[in-house]
């Protein structure tokens, strides 16, 4: 690349602001944090052949994980408020090691239920709810761009690993898969947090995007305090964001769980069948980094409101689906509103909220997420047992995807903050 052209980037995005730092650990974090959750419906049909579970069984515990994860989301978001994002993902990688191995060595229903369940569910909460208001409070602007960029690690970090882990699942056994990925993983992680600093107060600098005419009284940022926090609570927009979460978690958790078992049933090998999530992470990594960026410039309303009409649309094509190129086709136009569908989202709470610390609303956010992803991962299971097809749960992912847009028109709008702080 030219010196001139870098030079160019350099003076625009200011590549050596320690936000740029922050946002490459935090998505490294992701990348290795959200793997295990995204790739399930790789594990379906090997454990299903090594312990001889159903489908029904196997996606209880995603539901559980999911519920998991919903349930301790808002504890996390507060522990994140009143500790900060660096301890808290410290104890959340305690967890993450002792879920994967215990996992790995799991031998009854029982225990996967609790390992993959319970212990990594709650992880999974920690790695998702402090880190993102910890990536945004390091902008005062450009924070579009920051947070596109950190979203984009939810879809190449099971891009790189499904394939992968596919083939090591055959090969190797996911006892070894997830025993190895456990203890690398948590190793990555310990070391990204070494480097992490919860906001720029912390490290004694200003936020990316700072300008000499800003208000000097902004730089210590606002404090939690229970009294603001109440007063977003009561906001119609909070409460249609947890919902909106809520549906939008359903309607793709069905498909993330069971889309590679409804290809292997139609005769599709694993791994032919594991490159469809796959396609889907590599479609959303578009939508995921220009999401944000748009719904930070223009509102992001609008943004939110075609991703969910665009999933919801996009699921009716299995209903047809039968051969590995109509796999691959829904995998790209799912992937692609399945990418905006959440990553703008931090946006529009900064957009009500402004610079008020995130945690506890976003924690809210996500108990609603976790909720959907719980129904929507165990409704595949159940519907293959009961009908010994997916027609009923793709018409739930669809419907619930499609209910979730309409939510979205009954947001308020983000022109400007709806809610004014005491300090």
């Amino acid at each position: 690349m030219p010196t001139s052209l870098i030079k160019k980037i350099d003076e625009k995005y200011h590549l050596r602001h320690f936000a740029w730092v922050i946002v490459i650990i935090a998505s490294i974090i992701q990348m290795v944090g959200s793997t295990i959750r995204n790739v399930f419906g790789v594990m379906v049909d090997p454990m299903s052949e090594t312990f001889g579970w159903s489908q029904g069984q196997i996606g209880l515990g995603y539901a559980i994980a999911a519920l998991c994860t919903a349930l301790f989301s808002p504890v996390s978001g507060i522990i994140g408020d009143l500790i900060g994002a660096r301890k808290t993902m410290a104890i959340g990688t305690v967890l993450f090691l002792v879920g994967m191995v215990w996992t790995a060595t799991a031998s009854s229903i029982i225990e996967f239920y609790i390992a993959y369940g319970v212990v990594l569910g709650i992880a999974q909460s920690i790695y998702l709810v402090p880190i993102v208001p910890a990536v945004v409070s390091w902008f005062k602007r450009g924070t579009g761009i920051g947070t596109g960029a950190m979203m984009v690690a939810w879809s190449i970090g099971p891009a790189l690993s499904i394939q992968a882990l596919a083939i090591c699942f055959e090969y190797f056994g996911w006892q070894n898969t997830f025993l190895i990925f456990g203890i690398f993983g948590s190793i990555i992680i310990a070391v990204c947090l070494l480097f992490f600093y919860d906001s720029p107060e912390k490290k004694s600098t200003l936020p990316y995007g700072w300008m000499s005419t800003d208000n000097k009284s902004e730089i210590k940022g606002i404090l939690w305090n229970s009294k603001s926090q109440k007063l977003i609570f009561k906001t119609d927009s909070f409460w249609h964001l947890v919902n909106i979460h809520f549906w939008g978690c359903v309607g793709h958790a069905v498909i993330l769980v069971a889309v590679i078992p409804m290809a292997v049933n139609q005769g599709i090998s694993l791994v032919a069948a594991s490159g469809v999530l796959s396609i889907i992470a590599i479609a959303s990594i578009f939508s995921r980094f220009t999401a944000p960026i748009i719904g930070d410039k223009y509102g992001s309303k609008p943004i939110i409101f075609i991703s969910f009409l665009g999933q919801g649309l996009s699921v009716l094509l299995l209903l047809n689906a039968s051969t590995i190129f109509d796999f691959y086709l829904f995998a790209i136009l799912f992937g692609l509103p399945y990418g905006g569908e959440g990553t703008v989202v931090p946006i529009i709470n900064k957009q009500y909220y402004g610079r008020f610390p995130m945690g506890t609303t976003y924690g809210w956010q996500l108990f609603g997420a976790g909720i959907g992803m719980a129904i929507g991962g165990v409704i595949p299971g159940i519907v293959f047992d009961i009908t010994g097809g997916y027609v009923f749960a793709i018409w739930v992912s669809a419907l619930s995807s499609l209910w979730g847009a309409l939510i979205v028109l009954m947001l308020s709008s983000t022109k400007e903050m709806i809610v004014e702080y005491s300090t």
